[in-house]
């Protein structure tokens, strides 16, 4: 990998290395000396270890994204992105396509060449990874932008589905009722099954109301442990726990401040957690984890789910005061299915993303387009999205139907009859769990009857006392 765009000193540093380990290279991010080298350098300079987490970063790279040594040391890449005053999603949309820079952009539009270099270390060890960002003045070639990079003027439209969203006209309709909605501060609940474009409806309807220079924060509620679900919602002071950072962390909620908190997959929040964040929904403060006193937080929310809210409701698996606070303006987005009319346009938009940064362009057979516009795309424009990626790497100049996925040439038959199985294995699986839930609260309950307490009935068990009494709201 070339690392033509490190500063000369560490180039000839890291040319003439050996491998060190993991241990050695953390423990020499530590040392004053290096700090006052790196600190020296105009380029930005992030370093992450194996992990993916921030381990150092020098001054440049503190004041071009906007956040300490203190704020940031600790934090996972994708945290880190998330909370800077950059804009990374065509880095990490990069990443994704397997390469290794792209432009970044801060609100007042300076634009950034970032690229990403790997530190060798011991054998059996993830490397360290150095991410680097100097000004980009346009003097570079501009015939081919660097992999996984976008010309400056579409910065706006940082990703395929968000492209997608600005030419789909039914997508964007849905989005302009919540525009309206979002400037009058109505909250917003995004409905729709997996792939259908929540997250990029989200960010239109931020930068559309005109916050495009304030934060967006990005929370995937379904994919944070539930024990750490509090402590990264509201953050946590220094001390709070055990493995806690020395200077503590700042939450979700405190990240978003001024800006928008997107609440992605709001279904998954742990019932124990929804009381904590209906109050901060209706008096705007939060508390840290291990600090006696609360601090107001302004943030507009938009909260997004698959799931039926109002059945999870009624099984007591979500709060009713918490919905009703998140659904002010309930806004269902329809299944790729159902705006079959937008599919030319998607198609289209797709393969102009994709012939961005590719030679020689990609085009499609009449074959190969008659299929994409005749399939169901059960994944919504994800799935959609994915398949013009695969066609970008099996295809030369023309992608044929032979490059698509097997699923696609299968006849309209044999795929009505799959989709029916998968929907019966859906909803033996749904009576299964219903079946244990019940079980679980039958057992419970003479537990109780038995123990005289709920709390002893826990210690019986040998559950702790909130799950004892959310397994018995339940039903």
């Amino acid at each position: 990998m070339k690392d033509s765009n490190l500063p000369p000193s560490l180039q000839m540093g890291m040319r003439s290395s050996v491998n060190v380990s993991s241990e050695v290279l953390g423990a020499l991010l530590q040392t004053p000396a290096l700090h006052a080298l790196l600190d020296s350098f105009s380029e930005a300079l992030i370093v992450t270890d194996g992990e993916g987490r921030v381990r150092f970063l020098n001054l440049a790279a503190e004041r071009v994204n906007r956040l300490s040594k203190q704020q940031a040391i600790g934090l996972s890449d994708s945290e880190f992105f998330q909370r800077s005053a950059l804009n990374y999603d065509d880095l990490q949309a990069a990443f994704n396509r397997g390469g290794n820079s792209a432009l970044t952009r801060s609100r007042e539009g300076r634009v950034l060449l970032s690229s990403t270099h790997a530190i060798p270390t011991g054998a059996y060890e993830k490397p360290f990874r150095m991410l680097t960002q100097k000004d980009f003045d346009g003097s570079q070639p501009q015939r081919r932008a660097p992999l996984g990079a976008r010309p400056v003027e579409s910065q706006g439209l940082r990703d395929p589905q968000d492209n997608a969203l600005h030419l789909s006209p039914q997508l964007s309709g849905i989005a302009d009722t919540g525009v309206r909605a979002f400037r009058r501060r109505a909250r917003l609940l995004l409905l729709g099954e997996p792939g259908v474009g929540k997250t990029a409806i989200a960010r239109h309807i931020h930068r559309a109301a005109g916050w495009g220079d304030r934060p967006f924060i990005h929370v995937n509620c379904g994919s944070i442990p539930e024990s750490l679900f509090e402590s990264e919602m509201f953050g946590y002071e220094r001390g709070a726990f055990t493995g806690a950072l020395a200077g503590g962390k700042q939450g979700y909620i405190e990240a978003a401040a001024g800006g928008t908190l997107f609440l992605d997959e709001i279904g998954e929040i742990p019932l124990h957690v929804q009381a904590k964040l209906l109050k901060f929904l209706e008096d705007s403060t939060i508390q840290s984890v291990g600090s006696p006193l609360s601090k107001s937080v302004q943030v507009q929310v938009i909260a997004a789910t698959n799931k039926d809210l109002r059945h999870l409701v009624s099984l007591g698996e979500f709060r009713a005061d918490l919905y009703y606070r998140l659904a002010v303006l309930p806004v269902e987005i329809p299944p790729l299915r159902q705006h079959r009319d937008d599919l030319p346009f998607l198609i289209d938009i797709l393969l102009s993303r994709i012939n961005g940064d590719r030679e020689p362009s990609l085009s499609l057979s009449a074959g190969c387009r008659k299929r994409l516009l005749s399939y169901d795309y059960p994944g919504n424009i994800r799935e959609l999205v994915n398949i013009f990626e695969r066609l970008a790497v099996l295809a030369d100049d023309e992608a044929q139907e032979h490059h698509l996925p097997a699923e696609m040439l299968e006849p309209q038959r044999s795929r009505e009859s799959l989709n029916a199985q998968l929907a019966d294995e859906e909803d033996a699986q749904q009576n299964l769990k219903l079946q244990v839930q019940h079980f679980e609260r039958q057992v419970i309950l003479r537990a109780v009857h038995l123990c005289g307490s709920k709390r002893k009935a826990a210690v019986h068990l040998g559950i702790d006392i909130g799950t004892l009494i959310r397994k018995l709201q339940r039903e």
